[in-house]
């Protein structure tokens, strides 16, 4: 669920280490369960009981965090010129036209107003990010893939938008509600003990 005019997304995420994804047997169980996160700006939270509690140290009126459904989106500003029609796909039940390029996120940063937040990996390597967006007949993306800089990984960040113009209803806890935990207590947390 995302407000943009808010800079929030509400979603429901797995927290699945990369090594752990090619061997999903040896997985406890309580890391495979989805996680509520509200991300605003900089600020990443995520549910526990009755209370949110900070992942990261953002601010909320930084530039989006890269695990924030929405920063591909910020990344898409810095579109380079070279793009590529590849063809037609539908994308659920919409007709899309799919295209392939790269993205320059030092270029996204100097257009965005809060800047643009950057993953890991080498700032050659982030000016030159291979990305592919599926556009519907009015050019609202219906699909983001933007490659993401992971040591040596291959990691893709992708995200679907759908049901545009719906509703909703976000409402980010106050900075008083929100517990900031230690590694031990995000080490509970993550495990299931509330």
């Amino acid at each position: 669920m995302v407000d943009f005019a808010a800079r929030l997304a509400q979603v429901s995420r797995v927290f699945l280490p990369g090594h752990m994804q090619e061997n999903l047997q040896s997985v406890p169980e309580a890391l495979t369960r989805p996680r509520d996160m509200l991300y605003q700006g900089a600020t990443e939270l995520m549910r526990s009981g009755d209370s949110w509690v900070a992942v990261g140290s953002g601010e909320r009126d930084g530039p989006r965090h890269h695990g924030d459904p929405l920063w591909p989106l910020d990344a898409l500003f810095g579109a380079t010129d070279d793009i590529v029609e590849v063809g037609t796909d539908a994308i659920g039940d919409v007709n899309t036209t799919h295209y392939r390029l790269a993205v320059d996120l030092a270029a996204a940063d100097e257009l965005l107003t809060m800047g643009i937040e950057m993953p890991e990996g080498p700032f050659r390597r982030l000016r030159q990010l291979p990305a592919e967006v599926w556009l519907d007949d009015v050019g609202r993306a219906r699909l983001i893939a933007i490659q993401n800089a992971a040591g040596n990984r291959e990691v893709w960040k992708v995200v679907e938008f759908w049901d545009f113009g719906v509703s909703v209803a976000i409402s980010p806890p106050d900075a008083g509600e929100i517990l900031t935990p230690d590694v031990t207590d995000l080490q509970r947390i993550f495990m299931g003990d509330t």
